[in-house]
């Protein structure tokens, strides 16, 4: 009797099946990331935000410059959780993008932050005392307040690495596919402009899964809109077609990236190896899924995008 011969081996479902175990390991990790990260918002709303405005130890002005959308970012955290535990990334991620708002606000004032917190500790002893008592809880494991303060823009960073992942590793036929690769937010840093003359000059960019948005930020003593940034342009990701121009060799001479549409050409450079190649692929992500972008552009000629408002000009 002849035996068995070996079994046939199938590439294709070999690499789906290495895809899924690539995406239940990210959600694993989004999902245990997202109850540690909701523990320590939960900490700093409760015990320091929470009880200096019932105490008064700081006046309203002071405590909104300090910590900011602080609650309104706790509070959108323990929306998103639940559609986690369910195993609803898709839908949850989709339904989390309303909330980057608070991120960008929360970013913008990250130097006024840092210098509210450097300013009370040095000129007012209650808030002082208050905050070494604070600190001396054992739920803070040791951490200070100008270690937790920084949390959410650590946070987003980490959104973009793992919502990337996943949509990644998550198939066409999967019932997350759409969701994950609509128009959502990918990530947001700063890069230099290689212009064809003169030297390079810092933007700001955001990068949606179909559309990349260059700002600068405007005038620190601007009345109205100090810490917001201005829309110069916005580019069509399914137009784009995206070329390392050097910063394959992950060398410590950062790199530049070229970025071609059809009426213009971006050269994007980092100083950053690493940071380089998170941007290349998360503008590969995009450039090989882009969609219709014509209604991120209102005919007032504000910028908006829904679902996520921004305070561009």
């Amino acid at each position: 009797m002849e035996s068995p011969g070996p079994s046939v081996r199938c590439p294709v479902q070999e690499q789906r099946a290495r895809w899924e175990r690539k995406r239940a390991c990210t959600a694993r990790e989004l999902l245990e990331t997202e109850r540690r990260y909701q523990e320590q918002l939960g900490l700093v709303a409760t015990y320091f935000v929470g009880i200096l405005r019932a105490k008064g130890t700081l006046r309203p002005p002071e405590r909104q410059a300090l910590f900011g959308p602080w609650e309104l970012i706790y509070g959108a955290s323990r929306e998103l959780l639940p559609y986690l535990e369910g195993g609803r990334w898709g839908q949850g991620l989709e339904g989390f993008c309303p909330y980057l708002e608070l991120y960008t606000q929360f970013a913008a004032n990250a130097e006024r932050s840092r210098t509210t917190l450097q300013e009370q500790l040095k000129k007012n002893k209650r808030f002082r005392r208050f905050v070494r008592l604070q600190e001396g809880r054992p739920e803070f494991g040791g951490l200070q307040l100008q270690d937790l303060l920084p949390l959410p823009l650590q946070r987003l960073q980490q959104y973009e690495n793992l919502a990337t992942a996943l949509a990644e590793n998550t198939g066409p036929n999967s019932p997350d596919h759409e969701q994950l690769t609509s128009r959502w937010f990918l990530r947001q840093g700063w890069l230099l402009v290689v212009p064809p003359r003169g030297d390079p000059r810092p933007r700001m960019f955001f990068l949606f899964s179909d559309a990349l948005l260059m700002a600068k930020p405007r005038p620190p003593l601007h009345l109205l809109q100090s810490g917001t940034f201005a829309c110069q342009a916005l580019y069509p990701m399914a137009e784009c077609q995206l070329h390392r121009v050097f910063g394959h060799s992950g060398g410590p001479c950062g790199g530049l990236l070229s970025l071609s549409f059809p009426h213009e050409k971006l050269l994007l450079m980092s100083t950053d190896q690493e940071e380089l190649s998170h941007w290349y692929r998360s503008l590969t992500l995009a450039s090989s899924g882009g969609c219709d972008w014509g209604p991120l552009l209102q005919p007032s000629g504000i910028f908006s995008l829904a679902p996520v408002p921004f305070p561009w000009e």
